[in-house]
């Protein structure tokens, strides 16, 4: 009997439940250097949705108003943080750039160049409500998550 594989979304809300106590800082910096080999699976979906996790934990920690992940080109990422102030993070290897932007678009059912989409994650015994949104042009991909005012 073939095992029925788990949401991308299920999946994302349990990588959150399992980092929620961790210093996300810490682990984004690991996936940055490590890319892929930062997972025992070196699977590149898993570290992406581990890396969307660590984003947004590290997003309702430092009351982040957005947090913008763009991608120009083959190889240019960068991950910026507007919250208190505006500051990047270190952002994930191309690879995994682009498996992250994939893998959001598969939860939020968002295949158009641009999009928005109200995504509902579930924290434990809370829920959090975000607004993910893609804009793409000119071999630039931009994905942008809108936390709520807390």
């Amino acid at each position: 009997m073939v095992e029925a594989r788990r949401s991308l979304h299920l999946r994302l809300q349990e990588y959150c439940d399992c980092y929620l106590e961790t210093d996300p800082q810490k682990e984004i910096v690991v996936i940055n250097k490590k890319g892929a080999t930062a997972d025992v699976t070196k699977d590149r979906e898993e570290v992406a949705l581990k890396f969307l996790c660590l984003t947004i934990l590290y997003g309702i920690k430092e009351s982040a108003k957005k947090i913008t992940l763009t991608k120009k080109g083959r190889d240019e990422v960068r991950l910026d943080v507007e919250a208190a102030g505006k500051y990047l993070l270190p952002a994930p290897r191309a690879d995994i750039a682009d498996e992250i932007l994939k893998v959001m678009r598969s939860i939020t059912h968002l295949e158009s160049e641009r999009g928005r989409e109200v995504l509902s994650l579930g924290l434990r015994s809370d829920q959090l409500e975000l607004t993910v949104e893609f804009a793409s042009a000119a071999g630039e991909n931009t994905l942008t998550i809108l936390f709520p005012t807390i």
